[in-house]
């Protein structure tokens, strides 16, 4: 349709993008022979600018139709951002050149929204649906916990039940704090992992069976699991890639396959082995033009799947299996961050000689900041205690809130930051490897505040606000208690069908809280209040619920339009964005419930359902949130409201970027604790890499023994804290406690310290930031280079 040439003056023209003002993205969206063309980019570095100028490209270059584009990335959100901008500037880009009469026809056989951009696995559901064989329906995806009580319900209670020893000392492994599980819920837990490991890593069932009794009972609950998935036509997403896959390999989708022209895949450094031989299995048999993007040093889903080696061994692999050549491209110009920043991260991940085998070969350079040194250096917070913690960083904000500057001194030199007009608190985030706000006895409920509940209360004492609504467990929020026990006591007034649904005692201690919680919101009359009010409503469904005759209720009823009316006698669930992403949890929860219910979530009226109705929507939908077994998801919010400051765990921050970015590098470390050692500086392997050794030996080719156990918990440690500071675009502040930059006494100053990788401490046990002493007595602490305040 138009040139190379004529396509970078086009971007230049219209989007304002000088394509040869940086090199590496020129090329990035020039290059056009039948090599593969791999993308390594750094932080900062404009990847989906140059993904979708790319994608682009194709269509108004190579004349590819966007219907026979093919764009993957890990995240529903990040897809979302790449169609958007897919849209906005193609959008752009199309209208310009229909002013041209000579291009007018071709242009308006283009539709922008034919495009597939999506995660692999909305994609691999997509063309199964559209591909659907003779006699088969569409596939239905049961979503995180649909498909964990699919598994529970199907095969895993008969089995664990009748070999609980057995499997709880092999779930040991695997548990995040290398305990047994602590209830049926956490084992649930980790089956689940392990079931959709052995998937992603294609893994012989029969020889990892044979390894143990215990191995082989998981295998027995993996295949109890996917019979039942596949009589009834439901996937998880891991069974789903593999259906995906078996049509590939069949041939069954070779029309399909043959329509790809051009495969983008962003985020492959987080690809797993099941995924990446869809994507080959796609190359070999149409040969499209191959895109690959992604960061070593920016992997961080391996308890998820994802394994780096697949980028790193990215070439040989693909050649070895396509066939097909390779060309690499390095993206190192970092837009985002200053030049401190910048300069900080780098020293961060080139700090520790151990790491550097892990990187990609040949090595890429180190990322330069194109902003340069804006004279703002990186900014230390370090208290004695959490309390104190949270109160100086409460107040600091406060203050550069409502002055929209502080200055900051460092041996005499000053400096001043700043807030814009426009500024508030949405611009800030603070990241930290968990979020969580109390940790909360399973069986008395009794919370230890952690520093995310004092930096609440902080904040709140300050007139201020944080949006963290993963901080706390749903079971034990009070506004989240009086909703679900009012359901409780409008389906169950006399406590008969919940000991029906057989509760664990932790579960019983929540809903008997739940219980309690409703009742006293009941006895406070809360509005409206007119008609009886909340009491009088309750009151009208425990008659039915014990039979009482109702010619004004329905014979069925949804459970969720309880919810939605409930919810009116709770204003929080109304107006509060936090309260929303814990309705969303509550409600998906009773959705995916009744993928396995055999009532579907509705409360029926009379007969032998009124009962049996009320017991399933307990055990399926009130149970796992007694449990514990609900995650919160707050990516249901497009936006969060900008007088609140985010609280998120570092994997949530990626692909984002804030003006300030605040780190919790240490606030609950005051000793070298044993228990706390994996977070900061492990002596052995992390429950995830265990599961990778165990299922090492049962893959097709070896992928990760050429590095050894130890090595990789450690690396991706320095991969999670690199994530974590290259995010601020301005304003980078490391916040713990003051121990963790003790010196060290003793012969071997080796007393006292408390190592941490994201301190700049080398798996080594070495720690630059120890500044040379005279004297017989070390300091009482480092240097760290940055400014602490």
């Amino acid at each position: 349709m138009i040139t190379i040439h004529d396509y970078k003056t086009l971007v230049r023209e219209v989007l304002g993008r000088d394509l040869e003002a940086n090199l590496a993205q020129r090329d990035g969206v020039s290059h056009q022979d039948d090599d593969i063309l791999m993308i390594v980019a750094g932080p900062g570095s404009g990847k989906t600018s140059v993904l979708v100028l790319r994608a682009l490209r194709h269509v108004l270059v190579d004349d590819i139709l966007p219907e026979h584009l093919f764009i993957t990335t890990f995240t529903r959100k990040a897809a979302k951002e790449l169609r958007t901008r897919w849209l906005d500037w193609g959008t752009l880009l199309l209208s310009t050149l229909r002013n041209n009469r000579n291009l007018r026809d071709a242009i308006n056989r283009i539709d922008l929204n034919r495009c597939r951009i999506d995660t692999l696995d909305s994609l691999a559901q997509q063309a199964l649906t559209e591909n659907k064989m003779p006699g088969e329906v569409a596939p239905i995806v049961a979503e995180g916990s649909a498909s964990k009580l699919l598994l529970k319900r199907t095969s895993f209670s008969t089995i664990y039940d009748a070999n609980k020893d057995v499997l709880d000392h092999l779930f040991t492994r695997y548990t995040f704090e290398g305990k047994p599980p602590w209830n049926r819920g956490e084992a649930l837990a980790v089956a689940k992992m392990l079931c959709e490991r052995l998937i992603q890593d294609r893994v012989n069932l029969e020889s990892f069976g044979q390894m143990s009794p215990a191995y082989q009972k998981v295998v027995d609950i993996l295949e109890g699991y996917r019979n039942y998935l596949q009589s009834t036509n439901l996937f998880d997403f891991a069974v789903l890639e593999l259906r995906f896959l078996e049509r590939l390999q069949d041939e069954s989708l070779k029309e399909w396959v043959n329509g790809i022209k051009a495969l983008l895949i962003d985020e492959y450094q987080d690809t797993n082995p099941l995924q990446e031989a869809i994507y080959f299995n796609i190359i070999s048999t149409s040969s499209p033009f191959v895109t690959v993007v992604g960061d070593d040093d920016q992997s961080m889903y391996r308890f998820r799947g994802g394994s780096v080696e697949l980028f790193t061994q990215f070439a040989n692999r693909c050649a070895a299996v396509t066939g097909k050549r390779t060309k690499r491209i390095d993206m190192v110009a970092n837009y985002r961050s200053s030049g401190e920043i910048v300069n900080f991260y780098n020293s961060h991940i080139r700090g520790d000689a151990g790491f550097i085998p892990t990187r990609i070969s040949p090595a890429k350079p180190e990322v330069v900041s194109e902003r340069g040194v804006l004279g703002t250096p990186i900014l230390g917070m370090f208290r004695e205690n959490t309390v104190e913690l949270a109160e100086s960083l409460a107040s600091w904000l406060q203050q550069l809130l409502a002055n929209r500057r502080i200055l900051l001194n460092n041996n005499g030199e000053r400096f001043e930051l700043c807030l814009s007009h426009e500024g508030a608190l949405g611009d800030f985030v603070l990241l930290a490897h968990s979020i969580e706000e109390a940790k909360y006895n399973r069986f008395n409920g009794n919370a230890e505040q952690r520093f995310a509940g004092h930096f609440r209360s902080a904040m709140i004492n300050r007139g201020l606000q944080i949006f963290n609504p993963r901080g706390r467990s749903l079971r034990t929020i009070s506004s989240v208690q009086q909703l679900l026990g009012l359901l409780l006591l409008c389906l169950d007034p006399e406590h008969t069908r919940t000991g029906a649904a057989y509760p664990t005692n932790e579960a019983k201690f929540f809903l008997s809280e739940w219980r309690a919680a409703a009742t006293t919101l009941i006895n406070q009359n809360p509005t409206p209040s007119d008609n009886g009010g909340l009491g009088r409503f309750v009151a009208q469904w425990q008659e039915v619920a014990l039979g009482v005759p109702n010619g004004n209720f329905p014979e069925d009823w949804p459970a969720l339009e309880l919810i939605f009316k409930l919810i009116t006698w709770i204003p929080g669930f109304q107006n509060d964005p936090e309260h929303q992403v814990w309705l969303e949890a509550i409600t998906r929860t009773v959705s995916s419930a009744g993928m396995a219910s055999p009532y579907g979530m509705q409360i029926f009226k009379s007969g032998v359902h009124r009962d049996r109705s009320r017991e399933s929507f307990i055990r399926d939908a009130l149970l796992p949130i007694a449990e514990n077994e609900v995650d919160v998801d707050e990516d249901i919010m497009p936006s969060v409201p900008r007088n609140r400051l985010q609280l998120m765990t570092i994997h949530q921050a990626k692909g984002l970027e804030f003006p300030l970015v605040i780190v919790d590098v240490g606030s609950h470390f005051t000793g070298n604790w044993a228990k706390q050692r994996f977070l900061r500086f492990p002596e052995e392997p992390s429950n995830i890499v265990k599961m990778e050794d165990d299922i090492e030996p049962h893959l097709g080719t070896p992928l990760r023994s050429y590095r050894s156990p130890i090595d990789r918990t450690f690396d991706d440690l320095t991969r999670l804290y690199y994530v974590a500071y290259s995010r601020p675009q301005s304003v980078l502040m490391l916040i713990g406690c003051e121990s963790c930059l003790a010196y060290g006494r003793g012969k071997a100053q080796d007393k006292g310290i408390i190592p941490s990788i994201a301190l700049g401490w080398a798996r080594d046990r070495t720690w630059p930031w120890r500044q040379p002493f005279r004297g017989r007595r070390p300091p009482v602490r480092v240097e760290p280079p940055m400014l602490l305040i």
